[in-house]
């Protein structure tokens, strides 16, 4: 027990002792919890301190030095890769603040964010790198041979296309596979969903979830089993997808915000935005490890390192590898133009991507590489109908979601 004195006293503390004015009048009693409308009128009635359970003020002022020393240390590690800018949009600055509150409370238990790497001379490309051509087509198409979708994915496709296809067909196919039919249970059960009762059978969840939710299931599954052997010499698979995943899952929660139609459409292709970079990481490692340190060394998104070092990036890739695949154009264009929601020729959906791209880059949950995060225009923040305030919910919303989510995909 000790005494703390006013200034520091905080709701929920419970007194170790009654309280009482400077006359003898009794406040509160003993074991009582302390409530922000007290506290405030305790000057008012003379009232300097309090004894309290666990609490005294030397203990409370370590408590408050540490809190800000982390929140300096977070503040300088979110600026280093998410600077400030003069005259930000509030949405971003939440965005930034969140954050920081977020990496504050991981260093004050002791788990430091990684710092990010510095670099103070320019690199150098490498040997015989301006002798060479390189073509998206060409990259895209070599990968396509190489490897392919597992057969559930297409006969998934097939039994759906057909017009004598029911629930109860389709589970016929799913359950031909343990792994996906694990999966979709368990997305159906999370919170992804927040079904009030658990579902429990495949025609079921398949009746719930409905036909398109299933093949985006089995396009995300054969997708990360097709990657599943990339040399982590070239990209740490896990944050790859960690960091799709989380894109996923805030494009989807942004797209369902605006009430936009099959929002699970924008999960896939935030999980599929980025997957021409796994080719560029494999394919072209020395030019790929250029555009990093390019990136590093400039401070610039490394898609636009990319397209320094290749000529287009890895987006230019990801669309013809995901055409060799027929993907869907719609998700396709989506994947295409998450860079650029803002161009003349992408669809006005890129924009719930871009930004679930943004998020996902800002709380640091994995990277397909990329240090620095790209400026966000208000414009796209206007168009997705995002209001000042609502940042955090979707921030918070996600997050619940993302460990699940991880679990579900990587976790069989």
């Amino acid at each position: 027990m000790g005494r703390v004195s006013v200034n520091n006293l905080q709701e929920g503390m419970i007194l170790e002792e009654d309280l009482v004015t400077p006359g003898g009048r009794i406040i509160l009693s003993r074991g009582a919890v302390l409530r922000e409308k007290y506290i405030g009128m305790f000057k008012v009635w003379g009232i300097t301190g309090a004894y309290v359970k666990g609490e005294e003020d030397g203990d409370i002022l370590q408590k408050n030095l540490l809190r800000e020393e982390s929140l300096g240390q977070s503040e300088a590690y979110v600026a280093s890769y998410f600077p400030p800018s003069e005259g930000e949009d509030r949405r971003v600055s939440e965005v930034r603040e969140y954050c920081t509150r977020r990496f504050a409370e991981s260093i004050e238990s002791g788990v430091l964010p990684p710092p990010l790497p510095h670099r103070t001379l320019p690199p150098r490309p490498p040997l015989g790198h301006f002798g060479r051509t390189f073509s998206a087509r060409e990259l895209g198409r070599n990968q396509v041979r190489l490897v392919s979708f597992p057969d559930i994915y297409f006969k998934i496709q097939e039994v759906i296309n057909s017009p004598l296809s029911s629930a109860t067909s389709i589970a016929r196919v799913v359950s031909k596979d343990p792994s996906l039919t694990a999966r979709l249970l368990r997305l159906v059960n999370s919170s992804f969903y927040a079904f009030p009762q658990p579902i429990l059978s495949i025609p079921r969840a398949i009746a719930i979830v409905g036909s398109n939710e299933l093949t985006s299931l089995a396009l995300a599954v054969s997708t990360m089993t097709v990657f599943e052997h990339v040399s982590p010499e070239y990209v740490d698979m896990k944050s790859f997808w960690k960091h799709s995943i989380a894109c996923g899952v805030f494009s989807r929660l942004l797209a369902y915000g605006k009430r936009v139609r099959s929002e699970e459409r924008f999960f896939l292709a935030g999980l599929l935005h980025d997957i021409g970079r796994i080719i560029l990481y494999s394919k072209s490692p020395a030019e790929m490890t250029y555009a990093l340190e390019l990136s590093l060394f400039e401070r610039i998104p490394l898609w636009q390192a990319e397209k320094r070092v290749f000529g287009f990036d890895h987006a230019a890739v990801g669309h013809v590898l995901l055409e060799e695949w027929n993907i869907p154009e719609g998700i396709r264009r989506l994947c295409d133009y998450h860079h650029a929601p803002l161009d003349d020729r992408a669809p006005e959906e890129a924009a719930f991507v871009h930004c679930g791209d943004f998020l996902a880059n800002g709380i640091r949950f994995g990277t397909s590489g990329t240090l620095y995060s790209s400026p966000l225009d208000p414009a796209i923040l206007d168009y997705i109908s995002l209001a000042p305030g609502d940042v955090e919910s979707v921030l918070i919303q996600a997050e619940r979601q993302l460990q699940e989510i991880m679990n579900i995909f990587l976790v069989a």
